[in-house]
């Protein structure tokens, strides 16, 4: 498997999932050089699940032309084949156990719900759309002034949450953008379950293309670090390069009077990826001009696991709203929180 071959599994499913969690505990054994920094660890410990989810990959199974799993004690797997694969037409796919497992898991959450901070109704995230977990980022959003009579921007929109709980609040109208196909059709499931699909409209771009509004919302991918998977994107943005793009072409789809809410974490600092101080520098370059800006304990899971190598940065992690307008200044003092 570590050469590159794979492992076709055609036993008892349940004994298929345990092989795994023994490969697992196997591959995790390796001793590595321990890392001098919070940066060095970071790496290492990315590189350490990438090599993990990549050789635990390796072990596929073959679905039945109906989406089935033949195998002993199988569970249903139609259902959860039709979300994740829609393309699917009736022809035996091999997938890898892993994912399978991750498809099954996310189709649970397709059929009851999400309860999420300040959502009236539930949401239903999709399998391969990046579902808001992390809550903290909703939490801000009671932070901002109110929407009420404003068209907002939901860049890079996802599941649709922040769009749904702003047109709640209030707002006139939300438009959201998303790079991944599976996320635009996941946010218009969402507005229609919700009752908002009169007030909400979605587009596969990159950014934002000729859309503008009176509030710009963006949670970005908050660590500088190339992407591995399409699900990746989400999470990294190489040398920061989307944040960067956003914040120098923001101004140009702000309608008058708008601003933007910008949702990150602050986990790159506290790892040594992105300089104390450089977004409110990348602000200054932008000719926007800090409004507000608020911070909340990032209060995941992980936070609370001391056997994690990055515990202490994750236990310190803070997600931030920064509330920014545009300014026509030019020689102003730049504005640090």
């Amino acid at each position: 498997m570590r050469a590159g071959g794979a492992w076709l599994w055609q036993g008892d499913y349940h004994n298929g999932r345990q092989l795994l969690a023994a490969l697992k505990r196997r591959l995790q054994r390796s001793r590595e050089s321990p890392a001098r920094t919070s940066t060095e660890r970071w790496a290492q410990e990315r590189a350490k699940k990438q090599r993990l989810a990549d050789t635990l990959s390796r072990v596929v199974v073959l679905l039945e032309p109906d989406g089935q799993l033949a195998l002993r004690r199988a569970p249903p797997t139609a259902e959860a084949v039709r979300w994740a694969w829609p393309d699917h037409r009736g022809e035996a796919l091999l997938v890898s156990l892993p994912t399978l497992i991750g498809a099954l898991s996310a189709a649970g959450w397709t059929r009851e719900g999400l309860d999420v901070h300040g959502l009236q109704g539930k949401l239903y995230p999709r399998f391969g759309v990046f579902s808001p977990t992390r809550q903290a980022y909703l939490h801000l959003l009671d932070d901002l002034p109110s929407p009420t009579g404003k068209t907002v921007l939901d860049v890079g929109c996802g599941t649709g949450v922040l769009s749904f709980v702003l047109l709640q609040r209030g707002a006139s109208r939300a438009h959201g953008t998303d790079i991944e196909p599976r996320a635009v059709q996941t946010a218009l499931f969402n507005a229609k379950s919700l009752g908002l699909d009169d007030r909400f409209s979605a587009s596969v771009d990159d950014l934002w293309q000729d859309h503008s509004a009176d509030l710009l919302v963006f949670n970005p991918p908050w660590v500088p670090m190339a992407p591995n998977t399409r699900l990746d994107r989400a999470v990294y943005d190489d040398r920061g390069a989307t944040l960067g793009r956003f914040l120098s072409e923001a101004g140009l789809h702000l309608n008058p009077g708008g601003q933007v809410a910008l949702l990150i974490s602050d986990l790159p600092e506290r790892l040594g990826l992105r300089a104390e101080g450089e977004l409110a520098e990348r602000f200054y370059a932008a000719n926007l001009a800090i409004v507000q800006h608020t911070s909340r304990p990032a209060s995941h899971r992980r936070a609370k696991r001391t056997d994690d190598p990055l515990w202490a940065a994750r236990a310190a992690e803070q997600v931030q709203l920064w509330l920014l307008a545009p300014t026509s200044s030019k020689g102003r003092t730049p504005v640090f929180p």
